[in-house]
């Protein structure tokens, strides 16, 4: 059941990140799918605010993903495994010690799955943050077309949607305010710790 599980929502990642890829008309319904939630908020809080909010649960909803579909243990001896091996490997390199290379490639194929097996359970967990992320990410997408503007320092007054480098405003403010909040929800749950 749990394989399952994880199938169906990796299938379900992809799909609707190629459906936002392609199609606007994806992108708006899996917006509108939050909007008898988040709409009325903006009746009451400035469009800033609501981003804050939204990128505090992203923090909290992906450290929890995170949490439960990452073996940190097991993940940690993993990336030893593997560093030792790659320090192992240059040594024996640097030295010219064919012996001791000719036994390290026959260790190889092991380390490959261990890596193999350290990038799945990270993919997992993308996938899983993909699918509850997305939709959030659309909704803010149709509210940034609306007419709002904020104070930002350095700028003044600005419309949300106004472009910085290569992305909007409101963008960067949801990617800052994600990693501030991530990061101290990571270290109060003590998870990758």
């Amino acid at each position: 059941m749990k394989k399952f599980f994880k199938n169906f929502i990796m299938a379900l990642a992809i799909v609707m990140f190629i459906g936002v890829a392609f199609s606007s008309d994806f992108r708006k319904g899996l917006g509108d799918l939050l909007a008898p939630f988040l709409d009325p908020l903006l009746n009451v809080l400035p469009f800033h605010v609501v981003v804050m909010i939204l990128a505090f649960f992203t923090g909290l909803y992906s450290t929890l993903i995170q949490k439960y579909t990452i073996d940190y243990k097991r993940l940690k001896e993993i990336q030893q495994r593997v560093m030792n091996f790659q320090k192992e490997y240059m040594d024996a390199v640097k030295k010219n010690l064919k012996p001791k290379l000719k036994k390290l490639e026959e260790e190889q194929m092991e380390i490959q799955k261990l890596q193999g097996e350290m990038f799945s359970m990270q993919m997992t967990s993308m996938l899983f943050v993909i699918v509850v992320t997305l939709p959030i990410f659309m909704w803010m997408y149709h509210a940034a077309s609306l007419d709002f503007e904020v104070v930002a320092p350095f700028a003044g007054k600005i419309h949300i949607s106004q472009y910085y480098l290569i992305f909007p405003w409101w963008i960067w403010w949801y990617m800052f305010n994600s990693v501030i909040f991530g990061q101290i929800i990571r270290k109060a749950l003590k998870v990758g710790l």
